[in-house]
């Protein structure tokens, strides 16, 4: 049992630890974002990975983006949640309705994300709020193809028919019964959602799109980049945030990992 529960013990230790040094960062760092010493120094007891060409701790900016990193990944991954779960319903109808949300979902299926994307930040600007409605915009689609997918699969169950024979409203029955039933579905797409999420905001803060006023660990590469962290050897500014990235997107796998086992376990 405890082996089987390994993914759930390590996902969450791994995602409370993030949460309490967003939350709590001072815990963490004796120094705050502003302190500056002089730069690129090495590795030591009071640098744990150094400083940068600025003079800033890099440990510091690393705790610190933490927050700004899971704000913008979590809160997209809601966003899209939200937006897929309602354009998934709504194209399901067999309605005009639905048949709009549907060729809506497969016009945006055949976009290129990361160029839109790209696109789209050169002329709206970096902000974090910008990040978060951009990345949301094209991050509902796979959670509407399998909302669909589920409700169409649920329409013909016979407590779905007998909702329709006893005069219940179509939002009654949504409310009431295909959310419900649609649960292991929220939460697989939202665990998959946020590691997917952080990615492409990692992805397009590296190319330059970040917040620089709220840096997050991808703006940190993006920084370690441009200010030649490769020709000063201070491989530590470069990996650092990467080996971040990769934790935090591997505590929303091992998660969604355990509840997918648990609803294959339930299926049988």
């Amino acid at each position: 049992m405890k082996r089987r529960n390994l993914p759930l013990y390590l996902g969450l230790a791994i995602l409370l630890l993030f949460v309490l040094i967003a939350l709590v960062p001072s815990l963490f760092t004796s120094y705050s974002r502003k302190d500056m010493f002089p730069p690129w120094q090495g590795m030591s007891s009071e640098h744990f990975l150094g400083t940068n060409n600025l003079g800033y701790d890099i440990y510091t900016e690393l705790i610190y983006g933490t927050g700004d990193t899971l704000f913008i990944g979590v809160t997209s991954s809601i966003l899209s949640l939200v937006l897929g779960l309602a354009i998934g319903t709504l194209s399901s109808s067999e309605s005009f309705v639905g048949s709009i949300f549907t060729s809506l979902t497969n016009m945006f299926v055949y976009l290129p994300k990361l160029v839109t994307l790209i696109v789209l930040s050169t002329f709206l600007g970096s902000s974090s709020f910008t990040l978060i409605a951009l990345i949301s915009a094209f991050g509902w689609v796979g959670t509407s193809r399998v909302v669909k997918g589920k409700i169409v699969h649920l329409s013909s169950a016979p407590f779905i028919e007998n909702c329709t024979l006893l005069g219940y409203g179509k939002l009654h029955t949504v409310l009431h019964h295909y959310v419900r039933n649609l649960q292991d579905v929220i939460v697989s797409r939202f665990l998959a959602g946020a590691t997917s999420c952080i990615m492409m905001e990692s992805t397009l803060s590296f190319l330059g799109f970040g917040d620089l006023y709220h840096p997050t660990w991808g703006t940190m590469v993006n920084y370690a980049w441009k200010r030649g962290a490769m020709l000063r050897h201070a491989y530590n500014y470069l990996l650092a945030p990467g080996f971040a990235i990769m934790a935090l997107s591997l505590s929303f796998y091992f998660l969604s990992l355990f509840f997918e086992k648990k609803q294959e376990e339930i299926n049988l």
